[in-house]
């Protein structure tokens, strides 16, 4: 079975009303767009569509885990995934298809018959990585970092100390005493 059939909507035959939509993403999926920075991805995806009209408004809630590697010591570890988006289908005349630039909001010609959701899967899932990638803490609120690169790291670490910035900083203390 193609794997994208799994991410289309036939819309034409659905009454006006709530539908439930789960996918399940797995690294595969990703082959078909550009490849993320994880791994070992667990990622589903329910999505409803709340068919109106002239206008589908669908609701997306992502919830998973993958594998990365950490921005400060660099070994890998299981990240949490979640995240929540809303995004409207408008349909619209043919010549209007277009026209369209706003980013929650789609515009799908009233000719089409099937709604090809995974663009907008991927989209959301790579929106739902955090931008810091890092290990979190212990109960202590110690990092789980691994603690030997985190030495090395600050044996290595440029100096702090800035002439320009403790002159300013000099500058304000004596204008404000």
């Amino acid at each position: 079975m193609n794997w994208q059939r799994e991410f289309e909507i036939a819309f034409v035959g659905l009454a006006q009303g709530e539908y439930h939509y789960t996918f399940q993403i797995e690294d595969s999926f990703f082959e078909h767009f550009a490849t993320p920075d994880f791994t070992n991805s667990d990622i589903e995806v329910n999505m409803t569509l709340d068919k109106k009209s002239d206008i589908f408004l669908l609701h997306f809630e992502i919830h998973g885990k993958a594998i990365t590697a950490c921005d400060r010591c660099g070994d890998d570890f299981e990240m949490q995934i979640w995240d929540e988006f809303d995004h409207v289908i408008k349909l619209v005349g043919e010549s209007d298809v277009a026209d369209g630039d706003e980013p929650d909001v789609s515009l799908v010609s009233r000719l089409d018959s099937i709604l090809d959701v995974s663009k907008l899967v991927y989209e959301y899932v790579i929106l739902s990585l955090p931008i810091q990638k890092a290990h979190g803490t212990d109960e202590d609120g110690n990092s789980n970092c691994n603690q030997e690169v985190i030495k090395r790291l600050n044996t290595h670490a440029p100096s702090t100390s800035n002439k320009m910035w403790d002159a300013l900083k000099n500058k304000i203390k004596k204008e404000n005493n």
